[in-house]
């Protein structure tokens, strides 16, 4: 199924992000996404004090030195222990998508990154998190025709968990989309 769309997606590490007062967003406004992920609409909404829902700060580094503007943490969830995305899931990601055409982001790429909880072992997490990471872009890529290179897949497994003090809690399952500068 992914066959195709791994070979036109890239692998890279970045830093784990961690969403405004560690938000994990159940539902948001393609509006919402878009003010949140374009980096010079959530800088103007920053400087007029304005909070940026699931927004996290500006210019994160990574380790390949690309900046990272901004990062939404979503709750795409998904079935126990598989990659398939839920009626719920599936809803969220055309929010995505709708966000991700609009002309506000149109010149941007994104990182999709995958999480899971600290339940079953690292390198099932890990698997189970790219797979997971790439079943949201390749629907975003068939429903919303977001070109493939403007999507990077990226897999955390429990490596990045949103809240470390609570390992196997449901909220460190989660996609999250930054905005690659």
């Amino acid at each position: 199924m992914h066959g195709k769309l791994f070979t036109a997606l890239m692998f890279f590490s970045i830093p784990a992000a961690t969403a405004t007062a560690q938000e994990v967003l159940t539902t948001a406004t393609p509006d919402v996404l878009v003010r949140s992920l374009d980096p010079i609409l959530a800088q103007k909404e920053k400087t007029r004090g304005l909070k940026i829902v699931g927004a996290k700060e500006l210019e994160t580094i990574n380790s390949y030195g690309d900046k990272l503007a901004a990062t939404v943490n979503l709750a795409v969830n998904f079935h126990f222990g598989s990659a398939e995305l839920t009626p719920q899931a599936q809803q969220l990601l055309d929010n995505v998508g709708k966000a991700l055409q609009s002309s506000e982001l149109s010149a941007y790429r994104f990182v999709i990154g995958g999480h899971t909880d600290a339940t079953g072992t690292d390198g099932d997490n890990l698997q189970l998190s790219r797979a997971r990471a790439a079943s949201a872009t390749q629907y975003l890529v068939s429903r919303y025709k977001i070109a493939p290179q403007r999507l990077v897949v990226r897999a955390f497994g429990e490596t990045a968990l949103l809240f470390p003090d609570s390992p196997q809690d449901g909220r460190n399952r989660r996609v999250e989309i930054s905005t690659l500068k």
